[in-house]
């Protein structure tokens, strides 16, 4: 993934129609800590999802990583599934 300042964006990830219990996929980041650059990976778990979309990663202080699908809402719509402001220990059903 190439950063864009806070957001970053990749292309060509696909996610299953349906979702199966399980399913991991491998987030890779860099931050920068003044004139830092800071690398980061983790396998994380993708969140239940009830129609197939696009795929978030949000990655938190700490390292704490949620991945989550969402077909009908982007970040900063209040039926997203992680809504803003963040609370990253805040879970939401799966859309219906």
């Amino acid at each position: 993934m190439r950063a864009y300042g806070s957001a970053s964006g990749t292309c060509r990830v696909g996610v299953p129609r349906v979702y199966r219990p399980g399913m991991q996929v491998t987030v890779k980041w860099t931050a920068r800590d003044g004139a830092k650059i800071l690398y980061g990976s983790k396998v994380v778990e993708v969140e239940p999802y009830a129609e197939a979309g696009s795929i978030y990663a949000h990655i938190f202080p700490n390292d704490m990583v949620r991945v989550v699908v969402s077909a009908r809402y982007g970040p900063g719509n209040p039926d997203y599934p992680i809504p803003y402001p963040v609370d990253p220990n805040e879970l939401k059903e799966p859309q219906q």
